[in-house]
């Protein structure tokens, strides 16, 4: 409440000058346009007789404009742009009320003289108070560091003027930039030294301790060569989070971050169609299961914005529902966000949930996962990833949910895992439903998200931080990985895509040797590999494969409108006998072996061969990967 009272208190101020200003700027007009310090009464009383309500419209211009929510601190070209507007939309309300009033008729050089004295003034005195804030007051330790600044666009504007008000970060010596058009010239007062090609000779004849990367969306295939080239001269490099992630569009010395792997990682920014979005989230009751998970969690970030009816957020781990929960009413407080602690396995509680909140839209990001975790017990992996599927389709299916979206893995291709066979599973299940029921079942198959809880680089990032040894299975193994920002842009898209019985399969990029990621997660951490820090081969476990299938291939998919989504060229669908399979496995759960388990589960997907762990032949494209691997831990 006080902050609330503090902001409009602030607005009250520069609404009083404001007010006083846009009065100045008439006379001032009034003035130079006789060039003489004696107005002619008629227009000095004219003036008078409108000025109240001239005065009250102009301010209620500049308040419907919003130029009195904008933080002219950051102020940018489109802020002055809407200045102007609004001092001459001012400028015509003066004239309209002479001409309404009949009190005088000012020519066009009094008007024309008042917009240009209006957007001095108004607009000079929040230049200078953006000056005084730019001033730095308090006098702080200089830095020894000099930093180069890589990228001289608006980010890179912004970290040049955060380091000028911060100078015990560091101290900027210039820029980077790869338009040649803005090289050697000024910009922030800072010189555009040169192109990122010439990185080495930058920081070598500027002595340059510290490179900052201000390229927040820049692909990860750009920025690999640039951070090598900083490593190999023992330079440091900091970069900014995604735009996303800035707070207001804003740059804080606070947001200033070491590269992660997910930057060295991470792909273009995914286009994705707002509008299709928009037409099925917007206005809906959406239930995200798994809501608490990595999955589930963005999900729930990522649909906030369309501004659906409620979002439901369903799980199991209480802790993680009550932090989702606690960010969704700290983030987005206009969207009703409705925590629910439940097991998928729980009918009777789930129907409860259904009847009491009617969903709409139905996200399916609940699994087990953790493939050789649940070899060792598949009938918990069925339970729940089968027979709590199955519940929860067919409720959708009773409940006459519009669209079920249901997450599935690069796992389910030829699975020699049971979790890969229990998401195969999965998949046949949505599409028999889909044949038979009003609500549409979309399926989205995506391989290993980067971060995810329980994920490869959370583990070498706690074995670094112990000392090592970080402990790779096999130096030949690859996988698929994505951001779990796109991922979940994707399976938004794809949703609103599908018409019902797709299999959609996103483009994961190339594939990534796990032996190569703990290498570039240690050198991140400023060590070296096999020196600070030993890499041990563990051996392949129960159920992995050394590679994914590559579920872009033309042979399997088909393209789609979206360049990044892919339809998966089905050849075998669910039926009725898959169904009988698949109750004969879900009733003899709790009285069979786990071998007598896949046995039963390999009936239901013909495909899955358990005994099919690590002999499997490497694609041809990763023999030469392979053979370096095998020779430098």
């Amino acid at each position: 409440m006080a902050k609330r009272l503090y902001v409009y208190s602030k607005m009250f101020v520069f609404m009083l000058a404001d007010a006083a200003l846009i009065n100045v700027s008439v006379y001032l007009a009034l003035y130079f346009r006789f060039n003489t310090p004696h107005i002619p009464a008629h227009d000095v009383q004219a003036y008078m007789h409108v000025a109240v309500w001239f005065t009250l419209l102009s301010i209620a211009i500049f308040w419907l404009t919003r130029i009195y929510h904008r933080m002219w601190r950051y102020a940018n070209a489109r802020d002055g742009q809407v200045l102007i507007f609004s001092v001459s939309a001012s400028a015509l309300v003066l004239w309209a009320l002479l001409f309404v009033t009949h009190t005088a008729h000012y020519s066009r050089a009094v008007l024309f003289l008042y917009a240009l004295f209006g957007v001095a003034l108004v607009g000079g005195w929040r230049f200078l108070l953006r000056s005084f804030y730019d001033v730095n007051w308090i006098a702080h330790p200089r830095a020894k560091e000099r930093v180069l600044i890589v990228g001289a666009g608006k980010a890179g504007q912004l970290v040049a003027q955060e380091l000028a008000r911060h100078p015990e970060v560091g101290v900027a010596v210039g820029f980077l930039d790869d338009d040649l058009a803005k090289v050697g010239m000024r910009i922030a007062s800072l010189k555009v030294l040169g192109t990122t090609p010439e990185i080495r000779t930058v920081i070598r004849d500027h002595q340059i301790g510290q490179v900052l990367l201000a390229m927040p969306s820049v692909s990860g295939r750009i920025l690999r060569p640039l951070v090598e080239q900083c490593r190999d001269m023992g330079v440091q490099v900091r970069t900014l989070p995604a735009l996303n992630q800035m707070i207001g569009g804003q740059v804080s010395v606070h947001q200033i971050r070491d590269v992660q792997i997910e930057d060295l990682l991470q792909r273009e920014p995914s286009l994705i169609n707002l509008g299709e979005i928009a037409s099925y989230v917007t206005g809906r009751v959406v239930l995200v299961t798994g809501a608490g998970g990595t999955i589930g969690a963005e999900l729930v970030r990522q649909i906030a914005p369309f501004a659906p009816q409620a979002i439901v957020l369903l799980g199991l781990d209480e802790t993680a529902i009550f932090e989702i929960d606690r960010e969704m009413r700290q983030r987005f407080p206009e969207v009703s966000a409705i925590p629910v602690v439940a097991d998928l396995r729980d009918g009777e509680r789930m129907r409860r949930v259904f009847s009491q909140y009617h969903p709409q839209v139905v996200f399916h990001a609940a699994a087990h996962k953790h493939v050789p975790l649940m070899e060792l017990q598949p009938e918990e992996v069925i339970d729940n990833n089968v027979a709590g599927l199955w519940q929860l389709v067919d409720l959708c299916h009773r409940s006459r949910v519009e669209t079920f979206v249901f997450i599935s893995s690069d796992k389910a291709v030829n699975p020699t895992s049971v979790y890969g066979a229990t998401k195969r599973a999965g998949e046949l299940l949505v599409n028999v439903y889909n044949a038979h029921s009003p609500t549409r079942y979309i399926t989205v198959r995506f391989g290993n998200v980067l971060g995810s809880r329980g994920s490869v680089i959370p583990i070498f990032q706690q074995q670094i931080a112990q000392g090592g040894p970080v402990t790779v299975t096999h130096p030949d193994m690859v996988r698929y990985f994505m951001t779990v920002t796109e991922a979940c842009q994707l399976v938004i898209q794809a949703g609103a895509m599908g018409q019902g019985g797709e299999i959609f399969v996103l483009d994961m990029g190339d594939p990534i040797r796990i032996l190569d990621l703990a290498n570039n997660l240690i050198r991140l951490s400023g060590l070296k590999p096999g020196v600070d820090i030993d890499i041990m081969f563990t051996g392949i476990r129960p159920g992995e494969k050394l590679y994914e299938e590559v579920l872009t291939a033309e042979d399997q998919t088909r393209a789609t409108q979206h360049e990044r989504i892919f339809i998966h060229n089905e050849t075998e669908r669910g039926s009725r006998e898959t169904l009988a399979a698949m109750e004969a496995l879900i009733n003899r759960l709790g009285t069979r072996t786990a071998d007598e388990l896949k046995d039963l589960l390999q009936r239901v997907v013909p495909e899955y061969k358990p005994e099919h762990n690590a002999q499997i032949i490497r694609p041809a494209s990763l023999q030469a990967q392979g053979h370096r691997a095998a020779h430098h831990p």
